[in-house]
């Protein structure tokens, strides 16, 4: 037996679910569905007609589209052919897609048709690209890129070549952060990273509170350019679950899936979960309908956690990043948790959670010394995992301050309980530091978040001449609320011992509504630049 043929590869993940799951269902919508046999037969197809598309091992394969069923085709095949999968970020500017898309080489890239304008207007630029395939749902459409091809004639044609040999090592994806500070920077993914992540991301998701399994129904809400969805596209197929895709993101269209479909598991940012409780029809769609949510990308505010309870959803929160695949940590309930009071439990669910497998990871001070696990002392995060990328894309310099000592830095800023649960306060760049301390903005945030009337919330750090920076209260709000009303609350989580009263904002900024990153997050990039150009 040739050990190579089972090694870790996106092929033997997708043949082994296609061969114990072969009638589950992958669904776009809820109208176009495929099993997951037919989905292999579709991802064979495409990886072949890439190959003789001419595309060789290395390349780099752009894709632009929404959370459809041909991007998660996409997700199989570009890596069984052998080429890397550039999952090109569509809430990027123009002229920043245009940037990643360079910088990655894109020699073949998917579009989907709405998306040709962008293009279009620049057709020239992208002269490095040697292939454009076109998508459309109408079956129709029109161009003026040259060497084009239809997406569904490719897929649908019959296609005699050889896969070229699988190897776990070859790099599958490459992706690009969300540039809140600075370009775009490019990560990398393996074959055998991504397989990694997925087993460990799938053993700790099958505990408690999570409980994933096989009869559950997955849709996840965290953009297919961004981190591989989270991995879920990998996650769901290995544990044999109907999957969900949502397309372009509509509020009302998704509440309803979640009901015609009948939705038990989705991921997103607070952001997209803000959006769905919060809309008008939510209580008709949601009540009943048993979901469970893991929340990433930010911190979930206490405030959004409890509405989001009271329509029958429980949330746990993880954490991770670009850099990491993204999966570091999960909320789920150890033994020692699971014997808590539901109370108790709760306010686990708000905790970053405890590493999954495979994970070492410490918070240390600036010498790098481990901190106390008391839940108070403040570090910063570091890791260590089989899966977390090896460095930035044609950068050393950022790469060298990424695995300083052979430990990524996160560059974020958190404590341990005695209890190994991680709580993320602050990014490092983000952290109010006023009077020579720390003020952990998100701390301040969820505080906040649990005042009547408060919609969303962010917290940054203005200039102070005594005190070097206090905090600023950015609040979206209902009409009538005001400052004082928000100091009055703080005032009786300071006098609980919950918050320090020196974490109190010096002001509260109303807005309508907050700029959000490419990936669904508060912009606190926009709030500085609001704060420094009123001074």
């Amino acid at each position: 037996m040739d050990g190579n043929e089972f090694s870790l590869t996106i092929g033997n993940l997708l043949e082994t679910a296609a061969d114990n799951s072969p009638n589950q269902i992958i669904s776009y919508k809820g109208k176009e569905n495929y099993t997951y046999r037919k989905f292999y037969e579709r991802v064979n197809s495409l990886a072949r007609a890439l190959v003789e598309l001419g595309v060789r091992k290395g390349d780099r394969i752009g894709f632009i589209d929404w959370d459809t069923n041909r991007f998660m085709e996409a997700y199989y095949a570009v890596p069984m052919s052998g080429a890397t999968l550039h999952t090109v970020n569509i809430r990027y500017t123009p002229e920043l897609i245009f940037y990643t898309m360079q910088h990655a080489e894109d020699k073949v890239v998917f579009v989907r048709d709405e998306f040709l304008p962008i293009l279009e207007r620049a057709a020239e630029a992208f002269d490095f690209v040697e292939k454009w395939v076109i998508y459309s749902e109408s079956g129709k459409f029109k161009t003026i890129l040259p060497n084009s091809y239809n997406y569904d004639d490719l897929i649908n044609g019959k296609h005699n070549a050889q896969l070229p040999p699988a190897d776990e090592n070859d790099v599958a994806t490459t992706f690009y952060t969300s540039g809140t500070t600075g370009l775009p920077k490019g990560v990398s993914f393996t074959q055998r990273q991504l397989i990694l992540h997925t087993l460990g991301a799938a053993a700790s998701l099958s505990n408690q509170p999570v409980n994933l399994g096989s009869t559950d129904v997955m849709m996840p809400l965290v953009p297919m350019f961004h981190v591989h969805s989270w991995g879920v596209p990998y996650i769901a197929l290995m544990k044999g679950m109907k999957y969900v895709l949502p397309g372009k993101y509509d509020v009302l269209e998704i509440l309803k899936t979640i009901k015609s479909q009948g939705v038990t598991v989705s991921l997103m940012v607070p952001t997209i979960l803000y959006m769905l409780v919060s809309h008008p029809e939510a209580r008709n769609y949601l009540e009943g309908a048993n979901l469970r949510v893991v929340i990433g990308g930010s911190a979930l505010p206490r405030g959004l956690a409890e509405k989001a309870r009271q329509l029958g959803i429980q949330t746990t929160t993880g954490y991770g990043m670009s850099e990491t695949c993204p999966i570091l940590t999960i909320s789920t309930f150890t033994s020692e948790v699971q014997k808590l009071p539901e109370a108790e439990q709760f306010d686990y669910r708000l905790k970053a959670g405890v590493p999954i497998g495979m994970v070492n990871l410490k918070v240390v001070d600036k010498t790098g010394k481990s901190v106390p696990k008391d839940g108070k002392t403040i570090g910063e995060i570091i890791a260590k995992a089989p899966w977390l990328t090896n460095g930035y894309v044609k950068d050393e310099e950022n790469t060298k301050k990424l695995w300083k000592d052979g430990w990524m830095h996160t560059g974020d800023l958190g404590t341990l309980d005695q209890r190994g649960y991680l709580s993320v306060v602050d990014r490092e760049k983000d952290a109010v530091k006023s009077g020579g301390e720390f003020i952990p903005t998100l701390i301040i945030e969820d505080a906040i978040s649990t005042c009547k009337g408060v919609r969303e919330v962010a917290v940054i750090g203005k200039a102070h001449p005594k005190w070097g920076e206090r905090p600023v209260a950015y609040v979206s709000s209902e009409p009538d609320l005001k400052g004082s009303d928000i100091n009055k609350h703080l005032e009786m989580l300071v006098e609980s011992g919950k918050i320090a009263k020196f974490w109190i904002p010096d002001e509260y900024i109303f807005v309508k509504e907050f700029a959000k990153t490419s990936t669904g997050k508060i912009d606190k990039k926009v709030l500085r630049e609001m704060l420094s150009s009123s001074q």
